[in-house]
């Protein structure tokens, strides 16, 4: 997704390059897995076009895509995506977020209509949405309309989040701690279908919630690079304009992030954290 994998900061080259790469580890692990590529903030629908149809030649099965520009109409908003399913062979995602108002307004900021949304779902290319506009009403109300339609994916809130979702017929989480460790994901979702609620809220409370309490002082993509450091995944690095957590930040968060792992032991959970 644009954001998680800092394409605001790259280049068209890195873009392409990265998408690559990780269709080819994707599929080098087991060729039946599904890769999802993504376009960058800005582009064109022509560029947009070529992205997807760049990315389905190269072994991509799913492209996210994510309407970057001023908002003026739905016509406008519609006649993007509409084209771009027209002009490309591959299945497509949704990146549906907050838009900045191209018309003055207050806030300055829509939110995809609903009407738009049933649109674009009806797009039998569309398989699935990232719901990113982090308000439990609206995702409900998408949840409950468009569900049949497309694979809503809920993005921020965590799984404590998603469970409200999922009663409206949400079926998946965007990963956020199982960052760390994919396990993490995995088991819930398996306490999930086996109605554990008590194994689902001790991964909730040991793991997410702490890990929340800090990304809301350091803010989400600057907190998790942090512990991906932390549990030895790889360097917490930046690129200008964004700055890496510092030493006195990374004290705070290591502190956290041990107390995780006591936790965790104590809990007699697996060894999720390294």
């Amino acid at each position: 997704m644009v954001y998680n994998s800092r394409f605001t900061l790259l280049s068209e080259k890195e873009i392409l390059k990265i998408n690559l790469f990780c269709i080819k580890q994707v599929k080098k692990l087991n060729n039946q897995n599904i890769i999802i590529c993504a376009e960058p903030y800005h582009c064109s629908t022509e560029q947009t076009v070529k992205y997807v149809n760049y990315f389905k030649k190269n072994g991509a099965d799913i492209v996210s895509l994510i309407f970057g520009e001023k908002y003026y109409s739905d016509d406008q908003l519609y006649g993007h995506f509409k084209k771009v399913h027209e002009k490309t062979n591959c299945f497509l995602l949704l990146h549906q977020q907050i838009l900045e108002n191209g018309i003055s307004s207050d806030p300055p900021f829509v939110y995809y209509s609903l009407e738009v949304l049933r649109k674009i779902s009806k797009l039998n290319k569309f398989l699935a949405m990232k719901e990113d506009a982090k308000n439990e009403t609206y995702t409900r109300r998408i949840c409950e309309e468009i569900s049949n339609q497309m694979i809503i994916i809920t993005s921020g809130g965590g799984k404590k989040q998603w469970l409200k979702a999922a009663k409206y017929g949400c079926t998946s989480w965007l990963s956020g701690v199982s960052n760390l460790n994919p396990k993490i994901a995995i088991d819930f979702y398996n306490y999930y279908k086996l109605k554990d609620s008590k194994q689902m809220a001790l991964l909730i409370k040991t793991i997410e919630e702490p890990f929340f309490k800090i990304k809301d002082k350091y803010g989400w993509h600057l907190t998790i690079k942090a512990f991906l450091e932390l549990n030895k995944n790889f360097k917490r690095y930046e690129r200008s304009p964004l700055k890496e957590i510092d030493k006195k930040e990374m004290r705070m968060c290591k502190k956290v992030y041990e107390k995780i792992k006591k936790q965790i032991q104590i809990k007699k959970l697996e060894k999720y954290l390294k």
